[in-house]
């Protein structure tokens, strides 16, 4: 159980809208400029370091890039490593008109016993990851939902949902400089069901991610029951410079 609970916590990509907004209820911009710099992620993509905002300890590592498929569709790849730099997720957003939608979501295990990795997709029941175009009515919330289970126990069925709402423009500081960002707030529920033997419990937690132009997530907080942490994007490197550094820490 404790595995599954430290799972919930490096979920942070993840957030959905099922709602369609009406422009005069929208915000003043388009919010596109604030996520992922999509043109800047075509080549290799750049690997994302993200600490503990309080000790400064590497939690964990994603590698961001940006393909077409045959049709010109454009995808953001999203792969999550561990501060052992051992992958631990894995997504696909298709980028449309009005913002994301999650095609794929991925876990990844590794076997004890055979060292292999396991594969555990989830199945995505809202899909919208980031609206470009988010309503100011505070009323609303953009939600996403998926369903899973975690090997070795399969018998326990996790049920999340996010619900999360525009909050406000804010200067942010990064690398010594103050740069434009916006600021969501989310509230998360996760059930976990147990299928062989019933029952159920509850996690519930609220959320805050901070995205700055041209850059990202640069800032990410959860506080609630199974969860508490405070996390800072601390830099921007290659995808060689991850190897590298993965290959100095092993």
């Amino acid at each position: 159980m404790k595995l599954q609970l430290c799972l919930f916590s490096l979920i942070l990509v993840l957030a959905a809208c099922n709602t369609k907004t009406e422009q005069k209820s929208s915000v003043d911009q388009s919010l596109k400029k604030f996520y992922f710099p999509l043109s800047e992620l075509s080549a290799d993509g750049l690997v994302y370091e993200f600490v503990d905002d309080s000790l400064g300890v590497a939690v964990d590592y994603w590698l961001y890039k940006t393909v077409k498929d045959n049709a010109g569709d454009l995808f953001l790849i999203a792969t999550g490593y561990d501060a052992l730099f051992e992958q631990r997720y894995f997504s696909r957003e298709w980028v449309v008109a009005d913002g994301t939608i999650l095609k794929d979501y991925q876990f990844m295990q590794t076997d004890s016993a055979t060292s292999r990795s396991i594969v555990t997709p989830a199945k995505i029941e809202e899909n919208i990851i980031f609206p470009f175009n988010p309503t100011k009515d505070s009323t609303k919330a953009y939600r996403f939902r998926m369903k899973f289970s975690l090997p070795p126990d399969t018998a326990m069925q996790y049920d999340l949902v996010r619900d999360r709402k525009f909050d406000k423009f804010l200067d942010y500081d990064f690398e010594g400089k103050k740069i434009k960002a916006v600021q969501f707030s989310s509230t998360e529920y996760v059930t976990a069901i147990d299928r062989t033997n019933g029952g159920h419990w509850d996690i519930n937690s609220e959320m805050i991610e901070i995205y700055a132009e041209g850059i990202g997530l640069v800032y990410k907080e959860k506080k609630g029951k199974g969860a508490n942490f405070k996390q800072r994007l601390k830099r921007r490197i290659s995808p060689d410079e991850f190897s590298k550094l993965k290959s100095n820490n092993n």
